[in-house]
């Protein structure tokens, strides 16, 4: 009986397992790209420095795609993205924030903190997987080895954004 007291949460784990079960906080909000797509090219910033996404300071990038047409709620969204980095704490050191996209008028949030990169001459892998949004934010995570491994959904809610950050950025 003693056996089976400890035997028997252990064949639950492995059911529920086998038929693919997940808790709901362990879920990602993003959609995590399998298989992860690396960037081997660099890009350039706005200055013509080199920005490669591979970082041996263990640095994440947080990509940051603009529609051509960003409208006053896209705005208001794109000031709040420096947030993502700065409820990061002692840990925002370790989060990049890539601009793939020029910034529409009206956006400041940006000109007041650190780890903020323009980037243009763009790899065409990462183009292809988070090609430019019609109506509002799109956004993708690079993890420190170089390799393009999330993808959030155009129009995404930042608290999960920010969620789906907090676990991975270490």
């Amino acid at each position: 009986m003693i056996v089976g007291l400890f035997a028997l949460p252990m064949v639950i784990a492995g059911v529920l397992a086998a038929i693919g079960y997940m808790p709901e906080g362990r879920r990602s909000y993003g959609q995590v790209l399998t298989p992860s797509a690396p960037l081997t090219e660099t890009a350039r910033t706005q200055d013509g420095a080199e920005f490669r996404f591979a970082t041996p300071e263990w640095y994440w990038t947080l990509l940051v795609r603009v529609p051509a047409q960003c409208d006053a709620r896209c705005v208001e969204r794109l000031n709040l993205v420096p947030n993502i980095r700065e409820t990061l704490n002692r840990r925002a050191g370790k989060l990049r924030i890539a601009l793939l996209d020029p910034l529409p008028a009206g956006v400041t949030a940006f000109d007041s903190i650190g780890g903020v990169y323009y980037l243009r001459d763009l790899p065409p892998e990462l183009l292809e997987g988070l090609p430019q949004p019609s109506s509002d934010l799109q956004m993708g995570l690079v993890d420190p080895s170089g390799y393009f491994v999330m993808r959030f959904p155009e129009q995404a809610e930042l608290k999960p954004v920010r969620r789906d950050i907090g676990k991975l950025v270490l």
